[in-house]
């Protein structure tokens, strides 16, 4: 197979920009993570070290080239980083629903205790604070209190009754856990979705929820389960809506980092993004990604073309000051052979691919012989072979997707327009006059 090829060319340089961008990704995940985390109070130094080895870790391997094991490696951990942090702030917001639980039901004990004390009589005034406050400091002392009054009250008084009927003999941590308030699951998951609200939209207020909520526990009957068929609603939806935002701008701020490491200006995309909508940042999104796109395509062209002009001159194809930039018709190179003058090479690039074919130059009435094409097929064929192998030693790769026998097309035959003969080795002026494609 040694007539006209198809293609692809990957270089050392494109891969490292991919690379980079991937490892400025992982960056801005974990700035996040450890932004968050640090605000909500749940991770640590062990986490954060642990963090910043995988971090070096991933560094390492792009500088001992290993960029498939970076490619694969990168996304794993930015998905981990993700997760990570979404698991350590469900524990937060189950953690402070239970501590929400917990105060309000010290504050439901020590209004009960409040309450029989107020019934024998005067309550110290710092007491009735702290027990309306539900410090449980103050239950031991008011427990005391309550205890005393049964030994001094008659056993017909009606608080000795009621405390005989609590059983007040027995110790104040079974008294305690007799007074438990039992735990309102609707109420609970409503609470944790609060606090995950209030986690990922920190700078909002939810006063009014909150406020909704705590009339829903005191409400009872039809009125109850209507505030909460409302709140169940409403949540729901606000907290879906914060999810989708904050997934919007985590994806915007890694799309900018990876914009900045591909040498972009990364406040051309997320400058003000804290207070984009979600239509805004998914346009941003859609920007960034286009123009990282559009960035490496031109940048992977230059590079590949570079990349093919350096390997072919090595061969003996030469090629005129500013070469790279010269050419015939639509974006073609041309470039000749200085041992064969009469032949050479046509490179197309076709974005990502290339076809690369021999051609035949002719000037005025003169050109190759055609008996010689079939030679220079096969001596192209060898070409080819050596340009992968040069490529290869540079960290770029050069794949055939297609390619014809000798001899399956005629040799496309190109036109001198210049004064230079087929002899000279100078890069000619060349227009084409048959395409045989």
């Amino acid at each position: 197979m040694s007539g006209p090829k198809v293609v692809r060319i990957v270089t050392r340089e494109e891969i490292l920009d991919i690379c980079r961008g991937h490892l400025a990704r992982v960056d801005a995940a974990l700035e996040e993570w450890t932004r968050v985390g640090t605000r909500n109070e749940c991770i640590d130094e062990d986490a954060l070290a642990a963090a910043r080895r995988r971090r070096a870790a991933l560094e390492a391997l792009i500088r001992s080239d290993r960029f498939m094991d970076l490619q694969k490696q990168a996304p794993t951990e930015e998905a981990f980083l993700e997760e990570d942090l979404r698991r350590r702030l469900t524990k937060v917001a189950q953690a402070q629903a239970a501590a929400r639980s917990r105060d309000r039901r010290s504050k439901e004990t020590g209004a009960a205790l409040l309450r029989s004390l107020e019934q024998k009589g005067p309550v110290p005034p710092q007491l009735a604070e702290d027990l309306r406050n539900g410090r449980e400091e103050a239950f031991p002392q008011a427990f005391g209190i309550m205890s005393s009054a049964a030994r001094e009250h008659s056993a017909s008084s009606e608080l000795a009754r009621r405390l005989r009927e609590e059983d007040v003999d027995r110790n104040f941590s079974k008294w305690m856990a007799n007074r438990q308030v039992a735990i309102d699951p609707e109420i609970d998951r409503l609470e944790n979705r609060l606090s995950e609200l209030a986690q990922i939209a920190d700078a909002i207020k939810f006063d009014d929820l909150h406020a909704r909520l705590e009339e829903a526990r005191g409400a009872s009957g039809s009125r109850r389960g209507l505030l909460l068929d409302g709140l169940e609603v409403e949540i729901g939806r606000t907290l879906a809506a914060a999810r989708r935002t904050a997934a919007l701008l985590h994806e915007l701020r890694l799309l900018s980092a990876e914009a900045s490491a591909a040498g972009l200006d990364e406040a051309a995309f997320d400058a003000g993004a804290e207070s984009m909508d979600a239509t805004a940042l998914e346009h941003g999104i859609a920007a960034a990604r286009a123009a990282i796109e559009a960035h490496r395509a031109a940048a992977a062209a230059q590079a590949r073309r570079a990349a093919v002009l350096k390997g072919l001159a090595e061969l003996g194809y030469e090629f005129a000051e500013g070469m790279t930039t010269q050419v015939a018709g639509d974006n073609r190179l041309i470039l000749r052979s200085a041992s064969r003058p009469d032949y050479g090479v046509e490179v197309s690039p076709a974005g990502a691919k290339m076809q690369m074919r021999p051609v035949a130059f002719e000037g005025g009435c003169l050109g190759p012989d055609p008996a010689r094409d079939r030679d220079a097929e096969t001596i192209w064929c060898g070409d080819v072979t050596s340009l992968q192998a040069s490529l290869a030693e540079v960290g770029a790769g050069l794949q055939i997707e297609k390619s014809l026998p000798v001899g399956a097309v005629p040799l496309k035959r190109m036109r001198l327009t210049g004064p230079e003969t087929v002899a000279s080795a100078a890069t000619p002026q060349l227009r084409s006059i048959r395409s045989d494609r």
